[in-house]
């Protein structure tokens, strides 16, 4: 009966052993396909943010450049004022002027 109930205890002792490999197997994969998980969601928040950081910097880039062309519009449009009014009033004074270099005409003429 000793060897029945060793046959016995050694079936159960494999079954035992055989059935913690079949665990260990699964927590394994499960223990790697988490690690895996987190490498893949690591990658995608790298990559999302290194392309947010890639857009924010190329933004700025363009506001930058805008606000230069956005000055140098002004500038050419202070300078066409600027043209502008000089020829306005040198349109506006054109007859006094010209009264004036008349009246200085005849006093030379006069004296």
């Amino acid at each position: 009966m000793a060897t029945t109930m060793d046959k016995a205890n050694k079936a159960v002792e494999r079954l035992a052993e055989s059935t913690r490999d079949s665990y260990q197997t699964v927590v394994d994969h499960a223990v790697g396909l988490q690690e895996r998980n987190v490498r893949f969601a690591q990658g995608i928040v790298d990559g999302t943010i290194k392309e947010l950081r890639y857009q924010a910097e190329t933004n700025r880039n363009v506001v930058d450049e805008l606000f230069e062309r956005a000055e140098e519009q002004r500038d050419a449009y202070q300078a066409l004022v600027e043209q502008s009014l000089d020829a306005y009033m040198d349109l506006a004074y054109a007859p006094f002027t010209y009264y004036k270099e008349g009246l200085e005409a005849a006093r030379k003429a006069a004296r």
